[in-house]
């Protein structure tokens, strides 16, 4: 393993679980007539959510639990490292590695 410029080692060289992203319902871009996106976007639209999952698992080995057919991709975050709100992990993942996730008071 090699330090990186701070005398740190990374996550992935050190064998900590990083956090995988399953794209559960991904943005589609459109245009309203089917034509080219026009220089104002004014013909332009978004379908889908946005809405992903988090998995842990290793940089080279996709976890079992994020389906074939998805959409996958991995974050050099610690799997332990706190998710926006919106990011839920996935239920198999977390039985396995159990992570407390403190959310920040709303304020406003």
């Amino acid at each position: 393993m090699k330090p990186d410029d701070e005398g740190q080692t990374s996550l992935v060289e050190s064998g900590c679980l990083i956090t995988w992203f399953e794209v559960v319902d991904p943005f589609v871009a459109r245009t309203r007539d089917d034509e080219p996106i026009h220089d104002d976007y004014s013909n332009l639209y978004f379908e889908g959510t946005g809405r992903m999952r988090a998995h842990a698992g290793e940089l080279a080995r996709r976890p079992g639990c994020i389906p074939a057919e998805s959409q996958a991709l991995t974050g050099g975050d610690s799997w332990a490292k706190p998710l926006p709100p919106a990011i839920v992990r996935c239920e198999v993942c977390l039985a396995a590695y159990p992570v407390v996730q403190i959310l920040e008071p709303f304020s406003s």
